[in-house]
């Protein structure tokens, strides 16, 4: 993956992206405020970034980022993909999935419990072929997030599968529901920035559309998970009072772990983390007064 390559690669998809006309500074993420400059300057490539700046990544996450990955970075610290929704971070941003998205990963490691976890004659399959739902949900755990979180979607490092040293990469997402699935970073990058003959700019009406659906996704899979929590708490012989307690400590012990990303992600939403812990606590709840299978 040569500088020239990905030149060829970028020019091809600025073609397409730059009809997008989203305004990046209304769906940033604040890990990733060094790409929204990039964006205020026109472009959607950073600098690149410094040996110096991988190596004190690698030695901060104790780990040897993959080859493919690597030469990208010295080509452009981070990447805005405006039409894919979600934007490759600077190195120094980078980190596991679940420092940065706990609930998240956890969620779908709980959905997962007790089904057979997919085979390896259905797990390496790669290409058109390959089912989006069919992940093992416990690489969540050590995924390496690269990219922000936009509408349900994130870019993973998985340093569990590896093809010699590349890392197998995912684009993993509620509304896939799942993954798709590469053998390199170099794979992945290649399919984010092909572009589609089929590729129309997307209007705001279609972009709320995704928004709420990727919501509703997650929102359906959150109370799975609730209701499964809630069901082996019952016949762990917890009573109602209880179990509103334990979800409750649960809460204070991630905001009191992820403090400085707590505060970040919710700088300017004043009440509105408030209500977000509220709506939680309601659904349990709600679900205290039903008949949980």
């Amino acid at each position: 993956m040569t500088n020239r390559y990905l030149d060829e690669l970028i020019t091809e998809y600025k073609k397409i992206s730059k009809e997008y006309p989203v305004e990046y500074g209304d769906w940033a993420e604040p890990y990733s405020e060094q790409l929204a400059k990039v964006y205020k300057e026109g472009d959607i490539v950073n600098k690149p970034v410094s040996d110096k700046a991988i190596k004190e990544a690698e030695d901060r996450l104790n780990i040897k980022l993959p080859p493919s990955y690597v030469e990208f970075l010295k080509y452009s610290n981070g990447l805005l993909l405006p039409d894919k929704f979600t934007n490759l971070l600077p190195v120094e941003n980078i980190d596991w999935f679940y420092t940065l998205n706990k609930e998240w990963a956890d969620i779908w490691q709980e959905g997962a419990e007790g089904y057979e976890e997919t085979s390896d004659e259905e797990y390496f399959v790669y290409g058109k072929e390959q089912d989006s739902c069919r992940i093992r949900e416990r690489y969540l755990k050590t995924a390496l997030q690269i990219s922000d979180t936009l509408e349900g979607d994130v870019l993973l490092l998985n340093p569990k599968v590896k093809f010699k040293e590349e890392w197998e990469a995912w684009w993993f997402g509620n509304k896939l529901p799942g993954a798709i699935r590469f053998k390199s970073f170099g794979e992945l990058l290649e399919y984010l920035l092909e572009p589609s003959e089929e590729s129309e700019p997307i209007s705001e009406e279609e972009r709320q559309k995704m928004i709420k659906e990727s919501q509703k996704a997650l929102e359906d899979i959150q109370t799975k998970a609730l209701a499964s929590a809630v069901s082996s708490m019952l016949s762990n012989g917890l009573d109602n009072q209880d179990i509103l307690n334990e979800f409750q400590k649960e809460l204070d012990i991630i905001r009191t772990e992820n403090k400085e990303l707590y505060d970040r992600a919710n700088k300017n939403l004043g009440s509105e983390k408030i209500e977000d812990n509220v709506k939680l606590m309601q659904k349990v709840n709600d679900l205290l007064d039903k008949d949980i299978p």
